[in-house]
């Protein structure tokens, strides 16, 4: 595939975030003797991972980050002066800086990129006009040089986006706009991800494993419109529907850590190993710098030490070319564009550290409000209307108000949102804490819409109920020292 970029370095990064690009060659503006080359940016793969060297005057060439342990980012502050990076203007306005411009252009739903003429530009009629520009694949079409333009990116990706941060997941709902493409995707929160990293993508339609048509189960349908907004939002069983993060002023990797129970991820053959366990075949995904999924087998042609079938694949948008739900299956992604890496150096039980948001979204506080109002005790969402928590937590009185999404008890006023507990269920043999059976179910007046500060747990599949982990982390509030406030840590 080629592109245009202004600088090697967003080479590389159009490179790493691209589903197969694990090299590239750049062709810079100077020392290229062809000026139509000067500014390509050459992404290449190879089934070997690398490719015989050839001299080229100019070039410059490296390879995609997506093995790198380092916090991977499509963020570009650079500001290019000098260049004009063409695209569709759709937008044009008159500004005084080209700070400005950028602001606009980061701000807008669409742009991706921006040109601005500056107060020295040789046609008085062009002088301080703004040109917001977007393409089909993110990246300039061309770029030329131009004197007294000044041409850079859209800080979305910086999280500096000031439009509305859309989190919800609206279930039983289809939106309407324009298709840009479709990919399969095992839920909606990876239908979501794909959207936030896909050119022009603002929102999108999941199909769930129980969708009408056989053949769309599972379908992810990218969309955009020309307002921003989808044009309608249709009623649809087995449908659910949301909007791309790009404008949210935080992180989200793009990378999908979950596992999937019962499900075969199908795609190109890369390789069949032996591992022990989905977690080890997830791993040898992640190492293989091909494989973009797996799918693990543990219930065929198992070794006597325990180690089953591990097969490795990929294809040419990084999706599955098909998902199909088989008992038994476990898959999964690579993990290579993870930004964040568990750190088990410095894990501790005393003391416990500040949690981020969203770090753990299924972490509830519940809370009884009388003459005053507490925190009582903590809960895990599990469903859209169940909470899980202990059985000696409901011994109060049932005034109850769940409280998702925050980290610190000071954080709650009396305009924060909660939800209120309809019915609680406890274990019938549960007596008291120390004789055990210490579990109830809380089920909540309404159903909650998923986010991803607020969604259920992730629960073991039957392969992992005896399995004896090396970690594990513990969740709640609690003091980081003494004398402090009540924060929820991890």
């Amino acid at each position: 595939m080629t592109v245009f970029t202004p600088n090697v370095n967003y080479c590389q990064i159009v490179c790493t975030y691209h589903p197969t690009c694990l090299l590239f060659t750049y062709l810079p503006p100077t020392g290229i003797q062809d000026p139509t080359e000067r500014f390509t940016c050459y992404l290449k793969d190879s089934k070997t991972e690398i490719l015989p060297k050839v001299h080229m005057d100019g070039a410059i060439s490296g390879h995609s980050l997506k093995q790198c342990h380092t916090k991977i980012s499509g963020c570009s502050r650079d500001i290019h002066t000098g260049l004009d990076m063409q695209g569709i203007n759709y937008n044009i306005t008159t500004e005084y800086s080209y700070q400005e411009c950028q602001k606009r252009c980061t701000d807008d739903h669409h742009c991706q990129f921006f040109t601005y003429a500056t107060g020295a530009f040789h046609s008085a009629g062009f002088r301080n006009k703004c040109f917001l520009k977007y393409t089909k694949t993110g990246t300039p079409a061309n770029i030329r040089v131009l004197n007294n333009a000044v041409s850079g990116f859209s800080l979305k990706l910086c999280h500096l986006s000031q439009t509305d941060c859309r989190l919800d997941i609206f279930q039983h709902k289809e939106f309407s706009g324009t298709n840009i493409m479709s990919v399969f995707t095992p839920d909606t929160f990876v239908c979501r991800t794909i959207c936030t990293y896909y050119p022009n993508c603002l929102f999108f339609t999941f199909f769930t494993s129980n969708w009408e048509v056989e053949t769309q189960r599972n379908l992810c349908l990218l969309k955009t419109s020309r307002s921003g907004m989808p044009n309608t939002y249709v009623q649809r069983e087995n449908a659910m529907s949301g909007f791309s993060l790009l404008n949210c002023r935080r992180s989200f990797p793009a990378c999908h850590s979950r596992t999937y129970s019962d499900t075969n991820f199908l795609g190109d053959e890369l390789n069949i190993t032996y591992v022990k366990g989905h977690k080890a075949c997830q791993q040898v995904c992640t190492d293989m710098v091909r494989c973009q999924f797996f799918t693990y087998f543990p219930l065929q042609e198992c070794t006597q030490e325990g180690k089953c079938k591990c097969h490795l694949r990929m294809s040419s948008n990084g999706s599955p070319n098909s998902i199909v739900h088989e008992k038994g299956k476990i898959s999964g992604y690579s993990l290579r564009l993870c930004q964040r890496k568990p750190n088990t150096e410095n894990i501790r039980i005393v003391g416990g550290t500040d949690s981020s948001p969203g770090e753990w979204p299924w972490q509830v506080s519940l809370q009884v409000k009388l003459s005053t109002q507490k925190h009582l005790c903590g809960g895990s969402i599990i469903s859209d209307k169940w909470i899980l928590t202990a059985a000696h937590c409901t011994d109060g009185p049932n005034i109850w108000r769940v409280y998702t999404g925050i980290l610190k008890q000071s954080e709650i006023n009396e305009d924060t949102p909660f939800f209120r507990v309809q019915d609680i269920v406890i274990h019938p043999q549960y007596v008291i804490a120390e004789t055990g059976y210490d579990i109830a179910l809380m089920k909540l007046d309404k159903p909650m819409n998923f986010t991803d500060v607020q969604r259920p747990i992730c629960l073991p599949s039957k392969e992992e109920a005896n399995t004896v982990y090396t970690y594990c982390w513990v969740i709640g509030w609690g003091y980081a020292q003494e004398r402090g406030r009540l924060r929820w840590l991890g």
